[in-house]
This record gives structure tokens, sequence and C-alpha cells, in this order.
């Protein structure tokens, strides 16, 4: 069997070419995208993961970071604080902001993501400095790494926003969301560079005497404050990746069906036309006394082996592209995970079943009397 299925495969080298090179296409797109999607799943929404607070508090209504749709009393921490369950009360400012370093262009404006923090508490600043001071000074700020190396933004440059400014004092890493970065600067700042009154407020950091405490926490602010939500950074987190992926991810389901069909199209339609081609070979195989299932064996096996090409080459593409298109844009984050090799690997042995079912059939309707007539 593998003996026949080596041999058609071989007999036109082009055509197999062809075919593994739509498998190939396939799982390199495949790939790439699966690890595009999990690379903005893992980075969006990790700042608000790592900062080291058991809840956030926000307004009901508030569905995420990015859009910081939350107002919140600036006079509530003392309130918090007396909570038997509450062992501290971190404010929190947050605005989307567009900005500019001074000297450049309005079209070299990129996003970032206000915060304004209490270092004394220190919940909601930089998770990590790399290079430079923190906790900022007045009308200073410390930006993410990410926007650093994007818009070459370097220690001591003046961010712009309006008429408004503030210094670079610091670098910080951890605080990508791939299409903004988090800057952080005192609550102070924040307030006079926004333009805030000291009784407006976007979250609250709380940290718990017992974080098993959260339920009783829970009913007991919903009752004293109907209007006030409490989330995990888990699950904070999850809705700021909802908001930012879930507009994206029917486009990217769409184009994987695409590069799904087109290498099963392409496999298919090689296998099905060498079928054809050898439709007397097949019939004298089977006047031979060879039954059906061996035939069946023989196209399986060559479809096998056109997929398993095509996978190991769509997959070693993908390894290799997938670093340097990161660092051409960084925009294009990828993670890599077994599982999702294993799933490709599955999803590419689907596609050589479908791909030798219709040849599979043809054979099926081969008589070998036909093939000694004329």
């Amino acid at each position: 069997m593998l003996v026949v299925a080596r041999k058609n495969l071989l007999s036109e080298r082009t055509r197999l070419a062809i075919s593994v090179g739509g498998v190939t296409l396939s799982v390199f797109l495949i790939g790439l995208l699966l690890s595009l999607y999990r690379g903005w799943d893992q980075k969006v929404g990790g700042y608000v993961e790592e900062v080291p607070a058991d809840l956030w508090l926000a307004s009901e209504g508030a569905t995420d970071f990015i859009q910081a749709g939350s107002v919140l009393p600036g006079n509530l921490r003392p309130t918090l604080e007396r909570l038997p369950e509450v062992r501290s009360a971190s404010p929190l400012i947050v605005r989307p902001l567009n900005m500019t370093r001074r000297g450049d262009a309005l079209s070299d404006a990129f996003d970032v993501q206000l915060v304004g923090y209490d270092p004394e508490a220190k919940l909601g600043g930089p998770l990590e400095v790399v290079r430079g001071k923190s906790p900022p000074g007045p009308d200073e700020v410390v930006i993410d790494e990410e926007l650093s190396s994007r818009y070459d933004v370097q220690i001591g440059d003046e961010l712009l926003s309006g008429s408004r400014s503030l210094i670079v004092s610091g670098i910080s890493s951890r605080g990508d969301f791939i299409f903004t970065q988090v800057a952080y600067t005192t609550l102070e700042t924040a307030e006079e560079f926004l333009k805030l009154n000291s009784h407006q407020r976007t979250f609250y950091l709380l940290k718990l005497k017992d974080p098993g405490d959260r339920d009783n926490l829970s009913r007991r602010i919903r009752l004293a404050a109907p209007g006030l939500l409490l989330l995990s950074g888990g699950e904070f987190a999850d809705e700021t990746r909802d908001r930012l992926i879930r507009n994206i991810l029917p486009i990217l389901i769409v184009v994987l069906i695409v590069a799904f069909i087109v290498g099963l199209a392409v496999a298919g339609l090689t296998i099905y036309t060498a079928t054809v081609e050898k439709s007397r070979e097949y019939g004298i195989l089977k006047a031979e006394g060879f039954t059906n299932l061996f035939l069946y064996q023989v196209v399986f096996a060559q479809s096998l082996v056109t997929a398993a090409l095509g996978f190991a080459l769509g997959a070693g593409l993908t390894l290799l592209v997938a670093p340097f298109a990161q660092d051409l844009v960084p925009q294009f984050v990828v993670f890599i995970r077994w599982q999702d090799v294993l799933g490709i690997a599955a999803a590419t042995l689907l596609m050589a079943l479908l791909a030798a079912y219709i040849p599979v059939r043809r054979l099926a309707a081969i008589d070998p009397v036909t093939v000694f007539k004329g």
C-alpha cells in the first residue's frame, strides 16, 4: 500500500509540490493567526492582572480598564478602610489620552492610558521600573518600555496633550495593552493635568485582610451602595481583553476558515486529479483481486503524507517567521502554545481525510472490466 502511494506521489513531483504547498500555506496562516490571538490575549490586560490588589472597585456599568468609564467619589477611601474586611484602599485616576512628544508632528501622536496613583500606597503604579526613577515627581510621568521603543520616547522628553505637558522621568515594563500603553503619574499631577477636582476617582484598589472575605464584602457594599461593582484582577482583565479583541475575533475566525478551505481545496484537487489519471491502473489492480479497501488505503496514505509534509513545513515556517514579524510590527505580538500546535495538527489530519473523500468515491465507481475494453 505505502509503496503504491509513494510511487503515485513521486510520479508527478510538481503536483506533489503544489499539494504540499497548499497545505503548508494553510498551516502557516492558521498557526500565525492563532499565535497572534494568543499573544494579544496574553498582553492585553496583563497589567490589570498583575497589580497586587485583591479587588478592583468601580462604578456600576464600568466594563473595562481601557474605556475607564467609572466615576467614584474621592472621599470614599476612609469609608472603605473602615470596613472590617478591608486592609487598605488605594485610589486610581485613569484616563485614555492622545499625546505627542514635543517637536513631533500631530500625525506622530500615540494613545496612552494615563494612570494617576498614590505612591505611598504602592498599588497601581509601575510594576517594574527598568530605567530612570519612580515614583515620578510633580509634572513627571513614567512610561512603558513598549511606548518608548515604538515612538522613540526617552527619559527627559516632554509629552504634550493639548496645552498641557509632562516630563518623562522613568521607563517601566509590563504595561503594554498592544494598542495603547500605560503611563504613570501621581494623583496630584493627574488631577492638575486632567483638570479634575479631588472629589473624583476612577477606581479603588482594595487589599483585604483575608482574600476569602470577598463575598462578605461584596454583600456589604451591595447593600450600602448598590451603584458599586467589585471585580478581581482576573475578571477585570478578562473584561478588558473582551473589549479590545471581540471586534477582531470574527475577522480572525473568518481568515482561519478560509485558510483551512484553501488547504483542503488544493490538496483535494491534486489528489483527485491524480486518482482520475490513474483510473486504469486502479482498475487493473481491482481486476487482479485487490479490494476497494486496499485502494482506499492507498489514497488515504497519499493524502496523509501530503498533509504531514505540509504540516511540518507550515509549522516550521510559523516558528521562523513569527519572531521576525514581531520585530517589524510591534503590535504583532505572538505566543505559540503546544496545545495550539496539537490543534493545528488535528485540523491538518481532518483536512487530509476530507481531501481523500471524493477520490475514494471515484475509486468505488471504477469497473475493472472497462479497463480491458478497446
